[in-house]
């Protein structure tokens, strides 16, 4: 995405082998510059399972090869080496100094290769790289300042493409041209990884005929008194190309940040394009002008070999890079304090000089430092795939950019305005309706989700508190074939597409009969205003000893698809426990999920409500997985704009008849107004429902299909009076949490008072008006009650619960005077109602240990209608604010999302009519008393669990400050 700032000079070439075609990026969003080449096109390496990228690197062996030297046979070699690269990736660093040999016939008309790596973002390399580096110099290393220590720079180094000598220079290095000794059988015990930062800048400071030039122009996360730890890593794309300049547009990556970290009102303040400024920054548009400017004149260099030589034998005792080896270490590092951060340490004719340098004045912004490229050394080691969705579709997203930080990316708002409506500044209604087509990583109808998915993670060694992924899934390593096997899965986790409505377009202006899969058909719904459905099962090795359960837990995901009806999508996604060692019991559970799901005979009244829906399955060797990574894979295979998601199937719930009616509404309703997020609540019944009337043929129907039947808004009477139902779901649980009794629900405990906890009396204040003084007075006084509470469940979820009573009752009965005449929805009350449920949510956020403990153990999942618009351009639901998949068990942070998106600035409403309850019959067929999700959070470290939340603090706080400051400036 970065690397296309530079195309008109550079090109980067991945070299890859043993990734499945569906892993890898679509080329046709690739930059034109990124050129994906793959080294196992051969038959014969695929078979032997052997990496291409093994028998080129064995060129560095090419002269004891001529000479009939090898110790260890070629074929062995590569065989050694391709396990190596397959299980120990990293040791492809090794041969960075011989790229320019082992890749010579792929560098072919280029005049310079170089070398860098994965974790680097590249901004504008173009204006960085001076002209008398492209010409003078024979290899170029671009450093943080610290070229006190002469080695090449394995984040950035470029040699000019000399075959000859250039390209030779690594020879130098024995661990490379003598490989075939380093990996004979009687070496084995002495092989270690050796950095190539070491032996080969050694080779090249030894040299007396080549030119090479230390640059001070990286930068990094190192040192949190840095300026991008309190502001953040931009990265400016600049403008987006118009209609009239699509064919000479050229795309910009701008790396920059604040000079210090009392500069950040400058970056707020600047314009997210400011280089294409070409009056104001005459100076960065005039590509033959260097950025930076040498002062003074050039000193020669010592370094600790010429003290040895001059006869200080404790010279070669000397050791600055911990990570090679000490017999490079005289050469590369300079006598200590005689090489500045400020200097440019150049080797000419064998002898090594410094000067010193600055940046040129008038060339950035004031208080803006600018960069070529960016590496990522600390934050790489605690980012988890989520914290950084928002970069991966950043060139084709609504926003100019990014901003990187410690706890992620984040989206970089337009500096003229940040809001959808703003000053004029919204575009017809379809730009509003399908910016999340393009910007977000979920799925459309013609697209799948690339993303993965985190099942499983445990703690890393270091950094303290950060977490690894053992277990991931994703669509695109979906299969629509039967399972293969009746044993446990080994390895990653195994997706298998069930049932799709995907269907097959044929390509318009082509000849023949070339197809394009359709992810989904997309005749089957409307994808601006479409809702789907988003469910997640776990079926346990526990459940599976009991078919019956089984049965009963395929039948209520197959009761709520039923409920949603035919018109609008919905994505089932089965999570399998394959560690059991009775494979039986797994073939017959996936028997089972065929026989409900597999059928697409959608002419059969029995299926027919099936037409619109995805149905996967996921196994692994786990005994359960994240739930919470499984609803984040649900959600991304959407192809609408809305979606339900959080339905906990496992409980027994069961979505109302009309949910799909109220839900479809909301989200025409909302067609132009982004940014909505719409709260279902849930309810346990205290019996089941006796009103059906078995003569029906719809009953029939559910009886044959063994599905449970659903109610509506008849019920709301019963739900208000508390008749027969509750939300305390816990006390209805089949297993339950260790400290889980049997209390009251919170609309019960606080029956006696009134709109506690910051919520309005509904229906309680005789219909008298407030003049307003006592409408002032009595906020200041619900704000005050709000901070005072000892417990979020007093505050939010009843409002929540209030909020939609009242207009469910509104909805249902036409009037305000519906069931028992006592609700009030004027926008006065509601308006109100919704601003005390938004501070009260992003009260949870502040830390307090009341508020975390709520937060941590709060025991539902919200079922939750989500936009995938944000409220402001550029902000994308799915990537901002996922579920936190480290999360695990089943009270770990459940409320967390929610609370991310009231400081976000979403607009959380309720979702009037829908709700999802659960029944005695629903509850007992699916209980099993041996559960293996646990109630806590199941990451073993409490370090980890903090760090994790503070991340997830930070970040939505970080984008919500951001959007306050230049809000605050548009207003002005």
């Amino acid at each position: 995405m970065s690397a296309a700032g530079s195309a008109s000079h550079i090109d980067y070439l991945i070299f890859h082998c043993f990734i499945p075609p569906q892993l890898l990026p679509d080329v046709t969003t690739l930059p034109s510059n990124v050129k994906l080449i793959d080294l196992n096109t051969d038959i014969a390496s695929k078979q032997n399972n052997q990496c291409g990228l093994a028998k080129l690197f064995t060129r560095v062996t090419d002269q004891r090869q001529l000479e009939h030297k090898m110790e260890t046979p070629l074929e062995q070699l590569i065989h050694t080496l391709s396990s190596q690269i397959i299980y120990f990736p990293y040791i492809l660093v090794e041969y960075k100094p011989a790229f320019g040999h082992i890749f010579a016939e792929y560098l072919t008309g280029y005049t310079h290769w170089g070398y860098s790596d994965i974790d680097v973002v590249f901004g504008d390399m173009t204006r960085w790289i001076d002209t008398d580096e492209w010409n003078d110099y024979d290899i170029v290393t671009y450093g943080f300042g610290d070229q006190d220590k002469l080695y090449l720079r394995g984040q950035f180094t470029f040699h000019k493409n000399d075959p000859k000598v250039i390209n030779q220079l690594w020879r130098h290095c024995k661990y490379l041209s003598e490989m075939d000794i380093r990996y004979s059988e009687k070496h084995a015990s002495e092989r270690k990884l050796e950095s190539a930062e070491g032996c080969y800048s050694q080779a090249v400071i030894m040299r007396k005929d080549i030119k090479v030039k230390w640059a001070v122009k990286a930068f990094s996360d190192v040192g949190e008194g840095s300026p991008v730890y309190t502001q953040g890593m931009y990265l400016s794309l600049g403008s987006a190309p118009s209609w009239t300049s699509s064919r000479s547009y050229v795309p910009k990556s701008v790396l920059y940040t604040a000079a210090d970290v009392h500069s950040g009102k400058k970056l707020l303040d600047l314009s997210t394009n400011w280089f294409e400024d070409k009056t104001t920054y005459a100076l960065y548009n005039q590509k033959d002008v260097a950025l930076q400017k040498y002062e003074g004149t050039k000193s020669k260099v010592q370094t600790y070999r010429t003290l040895y030589e001059n006869g200080d034998k404790k010279a070669k005792d000397v050791k600055c890079m911990y990570w090679a080896p000490q017999d490079y270490q005289m050469d590369i590092c300079t006598v200590e304090g005689t090489v500045s951060s400020d200097d440019v340490v150049t080797l000419e004719n064998g002898v090594l000089y410094k000067q010193k340098f600055r940046l040129r004045e008038d060339v950035f912004p004031e208080g803006i430092n600018s960069f070529p490229f960016f590496h990522f050394q600390e934050w790489k080691r605690v980012y988890r795939s989520t914290q950084l969705l928002m970069s991966q579709n950043a060139r084709s997203a609504s926003s100019p950019g990014l901003i990187v930080t410690k706890e992620g990316s984040l989206p970089l708002f337009n500096t003229e305005s940040t809001s959808w409506r703003k000053h004029g500044k919204l575009g017809t209604p379809k730009i509003v309706s399908n910016d999340w087509l393009t910007s977000d990583t979920g799925s459309t109808s013609t697209r799948q989700s690339s993303n993965k998915f985190c099942l499983k993670s445990s703690l890393k060694g270091y950094p303290k508190g950060a977490t690894v992924c053992n277990l991931s899934a994703s669509w695109m390593g979906a299969s629509d074939s039967s399972f293969s096997s009746s044993t446990a899965a080994e390895g990653p986790a195994l997706v298998n597409i069930i049932r799709s409505p995907a269907v097959a377009s044929k390509l318009r202006g082509k000849k023949g009969d070339s197809t394009i899969p359709f992810w989904w058909d997309n005749k089957l719904f409307d994808a601006v205003n479409g809702v789907t459905l988003s469910l997640t099962l776990q079926i346990t090795s526990a459940d599976m000893k009991d078919e019956s359960v089984v049965r009963n837990l395929l039948s209520l995901a197959d009761s709520n698809i039923y409920t949603w009806g035919t018109h609008q999508p919905s994505v089932l996604l089965i999570y399998l426990d394959a560690s059991m060692k009775d494979g039986a019991l797994l073939s017959r559970t996936r028997e089972l999920v065929k026989e409900t799901f597999g059928t697409n005979d959608n002419g059969s009244p029995h299926t027919a409500h099936l037409k619109g829906s995805l149905v996967a399955t996921v196994e692994s060797a786990e005994p359960s997985v994240s739930r919470k990574a499984l609803m984040n894979m649900a959600a991304h295979a959407a192809p609408t704009r809305w979606i339900i998601t959080g339905l906990e199937l496992e409980r027994g719930l069961v979505l109302s008849k009309e949910a799909s009616l109220h839900a479809t509404r909301e989200a025409l309703v909302h067609t132009n107004m982004p940014g909505h997020v719409f709260v279902i609540p849930q309810f346990a019944s205290t019996r089941d429902d006796t009103r059906a009337n078995a003569g029906k043929g719809e009953d029939v129907f559910l009886t044959e299909r063994h599905l449970f039947s659903s109610v509506g808004a008849d019920l709301l009477p019963m739900i208000r009076e508390k008749q027969t139902m509750t939300s305390n779901l816990e006390e209805f649980d089949c297993v339950k949490c260790p400290g889980a009794s049997k209390q009251k629900s919170s609309e019960d405990k606080y029956d006696d008072e009134p709109g506690v906890g910051g919520g309005e009396a509904f229906g309680d204040d005789g219909g008298e008006e407030a003049s307003p003084d006592e409408e002032e007075e009595e906020d200041e006084k619900q704000r005050r009650r709000l901070t005072e509470l000892s417990s979020f469940e007093n505050s939010a979820e009843k409002q929540l619960e209030d909020l939609w009573w009242n207009l469910s009752i509104v909805q249902v009965y036409g009037t305000a005077g519906g069931f028992n005449s006592k609700v009030e929805t004027s926008l006065n009350t509601v308006s109100k109602a919704e601003d005390h449920i938004e501070v009260a949510l992003i009260s949870l956020l502040d830390r307090s240990d009341e508020h975390e403990q709520y937060l941590r153990l709060f025991d539902k999942s919200p079922i939750l209608m989500i936009d995938r618009n944000g409220p402001n351009k550029g902000m994308m639901t799915l990537d901002l604010a996922a579920e936190v998949e480290d999360f695990r068990g089943k009270k770990c942070y459940n409320l967390l999302r929610l609370a991310q998106l009231a400081v976000l600035g979403y607009h959380i409403n309720v979702l009037p009519g829908a709700f999802g309850a659960s029944f005695p019959k629903t509850r007992s067929a699916v209980c099993y008393k041996e559960k293996t999700q646990k109630c806590v959070c199941e990451l073993e470290s409490e370090a980890a669990i903090k760090q994790l939340l503070i991340d997830e603090v930070k970040r939505p706080a970080k984008i919500a400050v951001l959007m306050n400051e230049l809000e605050s400036k548009v207003d002005q």
